[in-house]
């Protein structure tokens, strides 16, 4: 299976919603690299008539083997559960219309 590539969020403040000098600007944007960000996603919603934007720094890259493995595992245990649920309801529905 292929790997996948991945989104992780960097804990690390962007206050820059009121305002932000350009110092402090490169400042955060030197700190979340360091941290290992590669982009930074900001996002605006509206709920209720309220404005809301969120900025968080990320760093996107592919995962490793471990995680690609344990993706892959979850997924199987996953449908091997719902292949289950559906053989017992199949067998359920055989019984109720005794089919």
């Amino acid at each position: 299976m292929e790997k996948l590539v991945l989104d992780f969020k960097i804990d690390y403040a962007l206050d820059w919603l009121c305002g932000v000098s350009i110092k402090q600007l490169r400042d955060d944007l030197d700190a979340i690299e360091k941290l290992g960000a590669t982009h930074v996603d900001i996002e605006s919603n509206v709920y209720y008539d309220c404005a809301n934007t969120e900025i968080n720094a990320i760093s996107t890259r592919v995962e490793t083997v471990e995680e690609c493995n344990e993706r892959i595992e979850k997924e199987r245990r996953f449908n091997a559960s719902r292949e289950l649920l559906e053989l017992n309801e199949l067998k359920r529905l055989q019984e109720k219309y005794k089919l």
